[in-house]
């Protein structure tokens, strides 16, 4: 990391990542408020399962087509969170998937063979193209002005996976919608109750902030009224559904639950973070890196160190589904590698089917660390990731020259 920008000495987090002060101790504002709060963690993790699990019993007891929705990406987070679903809890869900134009061919087949194993009903969204193209377009270039940050990419994709799916919660009249993150992706606990929703929306709040108003703009008069439009009347008025992180409330080690995705006759190595995750992340970084000088995942890595949660090694495990908490150091050196290949293959706008042996073999050596730490099988995919970048600058007509 630059070393002109003060950075925590507990976990990677540095003054120029949007949001983050280190105070005069060399402790970063989540560190500190991580501290202060982590006693309590335990207490509002267990009200909320409790709550949680109460909800789950009045659902079961009621006359719907569904109990939950869970949006379900085709990845083992959102594969287990359906089985926990129809099978721990008894609960009759309806899977529902955005295929926005990112979402690769493995996440996808998966998908279709989770919802048939359960037996449970699976309703695909397709966005139009355009549109998403032209949301994610904004959020590159104006992202800032909304108060997106380095996670700019994910905030702005998110807003389809979560936004589509509610409209249709609304529509269906079902009362709670189910996601697979967990804390160490969250950062705290989520459990977002509808009155609570309703209640910020008198008082002019969106669910998903200015993330709406980027969407809006983006997309103008012409989608007004559409499913990507906001509405507080129908905020207000309709029934918009409880938004639950079960993950986030529970004891949840994503390690142990490879046996739960073969037990469905199922290879758990086609639902590995690496294989599922999106493609653009490199592309997202890159201007991260330029604004921020970080990746776009920095609070993730952050949050490994300061919680003790191998968040980093979902990426990848070894042979006996086993990982180790990566200390602050080697965390450092695995976003220098990762910031210094970004950004070659971006200035020098190499791509998948122009790479000379000689660049890819520079590539390699610009990241040991990485290789050493993750194998070569997660290091191919992100290779190939890597060589996205300059395609996705063409697809969604951004000039990578330009950005600052």
């Amino acid at each position: 990391m630059s070393e002109i920008f003060k950075s925590c000495q507990i976990c990677v987090l540095h003054a120029k990542v949007p949001g983050i002060t280190v105070n005069d101790e060399g402790v970063c504002s989540v560190c500190e408020h991580h501290k202060k709060f982590q006693q309590h963690e335990p207490k509002i993790k267990k009200y909320l399962l409790e709550e949680m699990e109460n909800l789950f019993k009045s659902l079961k007891k009621q006359k719907r087509l569904y109990d939950v929705m869970v949006l379900f990406s085709g990845g083992k987070d959102s594969t287990i969170l359906l089985k926990m679903a129809r099978e721990k809890y008894g609960l009759n869900p309806l899977a529902i998937s955005v295929i926005h134009p990112l979402v690769n061919d493995i996440a996808a087949k998966n998908m279709e063979s989770v919802a048939n194993k359960l037996n449970v009903d699976l309703v695909k969204i397709f966005p139009d193209e355009n549109v998403y193209k032209k949301v994610i377009r904004h959020a590159i270039l104006k992202g800032r002005e909304y108060g997106l940050g380095e996670f700019f990419g994910c905030d702005a994709c998110g807003f389809f996976h979560h936004w589509l799916p509610i409209r249709y919660a609304m529509k269906l009249d079902i009362p709670v919608i189910l996601e697979g993150s967990d804390n160490s992706q969250l950062g705290e606990a989520t459990f977002w109750q509808s009155e609570k929703i309703k209640q910020d929306a008198r008082q002019g709040k969106k669910p998903y902030n200015k993330v709406h108003d980027l969407v809006i703009d983006a997309l103008g008069e012409e989608y007004k009224g559409s499913i990507y439009d906001y509405s507080e009347a129908e905020v207000i008025q309709g029934a918009y559904p409880t938004v639950i992180s079960p993950f986030s409330v529970m004891d949840y080690d994503y390690r142990e639950n490879f046996k739960q995705i073969e037990s469905l006759g199922l290879q758990s190595k086609k639902f590995r973070s690496i294989y599922t995750n999106c493609s653009a992340t490199p592309f997202f970084s890159y201007f991260s890196i330029k604004r921020f000088d970080c990746v776009s995942y920095i609070r993730h890595y952050a949050t490994e160190i300061r919680k003790g949660y191998p968040n980093l090694m979902q990426r990848s495990l070894n042979a006996d589904n086993t990982a180790d908490v990566l200390d602050k150091g080697l965390i450092e050196q695995l976003m220098s590698e990762y910031r210094d290949t970004v950004l070659y293959v971006a200035e020098n706008k190499i791509k998948e089917e122009t790479i000379t042996d000689a660049e890819k073999k520079k590539l390699i050596g610009m990241a040991p660390a990485y290789i050493k730490t993750f194998g070569e099988d997660v290091c191919d995919v992100f290779l190939h990731d890597l060589l996205q970048i300059n395609y996705f600058a063409d697809y969604f007509s951004v000039n990578l020259d330009s950005v600052k």
